[in-house]
């Protein structure tokens, strides 16, 4: 069954998908970061590729995708793994349970909160396992 972590109050997303992902690829893990639109999903891409770490990552959509273990989705249909899911969009993703980690990872605005509450109502009320981690502003 898939495994849920919840991370709220986010300061900085694009940091902490940074560490995730770090930890995720020095594990030999592959990564989808499922974000809202294409042109998201470039520019976390190119943030990426420019820090420090090596991140090999690519947009899902792309001819070698298959052979990255980073992608970057807006759409399901240009996911081409099972293994870890970084959800970014406000929604449920509907594939979600193919996953075997699903990483909800939520802001602190209010609009955030409310969509993130939903979805963790909706993993609990399934019987899903479900670990939270409230971000700290530093």
């Amino acid at each position: 069954m898939t495994r849920v972590r919840f991370y709220t109050d986010i300061p900085d997303r694009a940091g902490l998908i940074l560490h995730l992902v770090e930890q995720a690829v020095s594990r030999q893990r592959q990564v989808t970061i499922y974000v809202e639109q294409s042109a998201e999903a470039e520019k976390l891409s190119d943030w990426l590729w420019q820090q420090s770490s090596f991140i090999p990552n690519t947009l899902a959509d792309a001819p070698h995708a298959e052979l990255t273990p980073v992608l970057l989705a807006w759409q399901p249909e240009h996911i081409r793994q099972d293994d870890m899911l970084f959800n970014c969009q406000s929604e449920l993703p509907k594939f979600f349970s193919r996953f075997r980690h699903v990483f909800e990872l939520i802001g602190s605005a209010e609009d955030e909160k409310a969509a993130g509450r939903q979805r963790y109502a909706f993993y609990r009320d399934r019987g899903y396992e479900i670990q939270h981690m409230k971000m700290q502003a530093q």
